[in-house]
């Protein structure tokens, strides 16, 4: 059950952003440049900051490894081939921008509102969203927001004494600015140390059912040619079961001959939609027999349907552009 903070709470939210502000952090870090904070080994908190190209501001704060993995996938989803509001969709971050009035929903205005504070121009409202991996951003709940305040308490340190007498990092070398609290959060340490990983780590589908595996064997072969692939829809579900609105995704599997759509499927949001495009390729081989060749346009979809294909005997084709999956979503974007 969703818990909306309280104004005292979005108070010491909005001053302790307003103090990062004042530090101008952008103007020392790139927007790739890391910082991390780690918790007496719990896994760290990562920090992008935004705002090196003068164009937006903003703070953006990663959670753990995975959500770091999210921040990835952003950073690297041209190389991949893969499509920025799929990458996007996929994040889960919490994130503080200073922009424009139009930018923010009545509610985040309202509270500005009430807390006292009057912002002018362009890249000086300040508000705070979260992202959700399924959903659209969203006003932060109280959770978030308090989780926020500490995340920037403790940044604000880091600042402070990385511009006082901080460490060098070199950052085009994979290395980030890392401060460590002890676990009694009484002492504290800062230096260069490498980030964990530097680049997406993509996830396989792994199939640990053996029956499943001796059936994909003994599945009959055929002479079809699949696209697949994944599509962010780009609409916004509201539904009393979430929090927030739901950015559905959809698995898409088609006919190369043809370019027919053939199976599709929407996830909801806490589902993989990568997840469910396995699954209707399984039902697909089950029902017609194993094509003869399934072409993908990334390496996130050829990762989940490779094993299968290797069980199986299907060629596996990665291609920049499917043809007929393009063509249908051409056609979706003319019809919303």
């Amino acid at each position: 059950m969703r818990k909306e903070a309280t104004l005292e709470q979005w108070g010491a939210l909005y001053e302790i952003g307003t103090k990062i502000k004042e530090l101008h952090p952008w103007e020392e870090f790139g927007d790739l440049d890391l910082i991390g904070i780690g918790y007496g080994g719990e896994e760290p908190v990562f920090f992008n900051i935004i705002g090196s190209g003068g164009s937006c501001y903003g703070i953006t704060v990663y959670e753990g490894y995975e959500a770091l993995n999210g921040f990835m996938l952003l950073a690297t989803h041209e190389t991949m081939n893969v499509s920025a509001e799929y990458a996007m969709a996929q994040v889960r971050n919490l994130t503080c921008y200073w922009g424009s009035r139009n930018e923010l929903t009545d509610k985040q205005r309202k509270i500005i509102k009430d807390l006292g504070y009057k912002y002018r121009g362009k890249n000086q409202w300040l508000y705070f969203v979260s992202f959700e991996p399924g959903y659209w951003q969203y006003n932060m709940d109280e959770d978030e927001v308090l989780r926020m305040c500490g995340y920037l308490q403790d940044l604000e340190l880091a600042l402070c004494c990385c511009q006082k007498n901080g460490p060098e990092v070199d950052f085009e070398k994979g290395n980030m600015l890392f401060l460590e609290f002890s676990k009694d959060r009484t002492t504290w340490s800062m230096k260069e140390a490498p980030l964990p990983f530097l680049s997406y780590q993509i996830n396989a589908l792994a199939i640990t059912d053996d029956n499943l595996v001796v059936a994909l064997k003994e599945a009959p072969r055929g002479k079809g040619v699949l696209e697949a692939d994944v599509l962010v829809m780009g609409i916004t579900v509201r539904d009393r079961q979430y929090d927030r609105p739901a950015n559905p995704v959809m698995s898409l599997l088609g006919d190369e001959k043809t370019g027919m759509v053939i199976g599709y499927r929407m996830s909801e949001p806490e589902e993989d939609p990568m997840l469910n495009l396995a699954e209707m390729v399984i039902e697909y081989i089950f029902r017609y027999g194993a094509p003869k060749e399934i072409r993908v346009s990334n390496v996130l979809v050829e990762a989940v349907l490779d094993q299968i294909c290797e069980v199986c005997g299907i060629r596996l084709k990665r291609m920049k552009h499917l043809p007929g999956l393009d063509e249908f979503v051409r056609g979706m974007d003319d019809f919303m």
